[in-house]
């Protein structure tokens, strides 16, 4: 029986108004893949960022870029762009369902301070979970197993009492599985359809448990 539910943020919970590296890849002139989305992972998701102009600077690093005036101005605006991020339909009222029931929950989140922090604040994350994770607070990113250890450390609960749901087959699903946790695939994008187990709504989670 399970006694707590983790989930994966982006692309799970909450939705993204825009392409943020669709949108870095075009200014940079590089092609949008995972090595790229990689390259911006271990550059802003594995430490906190001061401010737009220091994210900035570490992704022109990463990529070996000279930090010029007119190419880091042009990131730092697209840093400073609004990510106005939503959350899916259902997914504040289950997740409060969730809780009423007795679920401990926990978010493991792939995430640039700057604008996780800002999702936390204004849908009162903390108050929701019980145990919040962000990559550049620990130092780790999914798929590191040491994650899912630290995660479940902060639960107070052991493999077969916790359930992964998350959207990335890579990050979330596999990684879980790996370290012996059971996973469900939430395809808000139905990217997936041929997947098991697998639910299109977050709303379905109860039908699952």
């Amino acid at each position: 029986m399970f006694k707590a539910i983790i989930f994966d943020c982006w692309s799970t919970l909450f939705y993204k108004g825009w392409s943020f590296t669709g949108t870095l890849s075009n200014c940079l002139k590089l092609e949008n893949n995972d090595d790229f989305e990689e390259r911006v992972g271990k550059s802003l998701m594995l430490s906190p960022c001061l401010d737009k102009f220091d994210a900035a600077s570490r992704l022109l690093a990463g990529f070996g870029i000279s930090p010029e005036k007119e190419i880091i101005n042009k990131v730092t605006e697209i840093l400073g762009a609004s990510w106005n991020p939503k959350p899916y339909p259902y997914t504040l009222e289950t997740l409060r369902g969730l809780k009423s029931k007795g679920y401990k929950l926990a978010i493991i989140s792939n995430a640039f301070n700057l604008t996780f922090e800002e999702v936390v604040g204004e849908y009162d994350l903390a108050g929701i979970f019980d145990v919040i994770i962000a990559s550049y607070e620990v130092g780790l990113r999914k798929p590191d197993p040491k994650i899912f250890e630290i995660c479940l450390e902060k639960l107070g609960v052991e493999k077969d009492e916790a359930l992964m749901v998350g959207d990335s087959l890579q990050d979330d699903i596999g990684a879980a599985q790996s370290f012996g946790i059971k996973a469900l695939m939430l395809d808000n994008k139905n990217k997936y359809p041929n997947y098991s187990p697998r639910i299109t709504s977050i709303k379905n989670t109860f039908s699952y448990l």
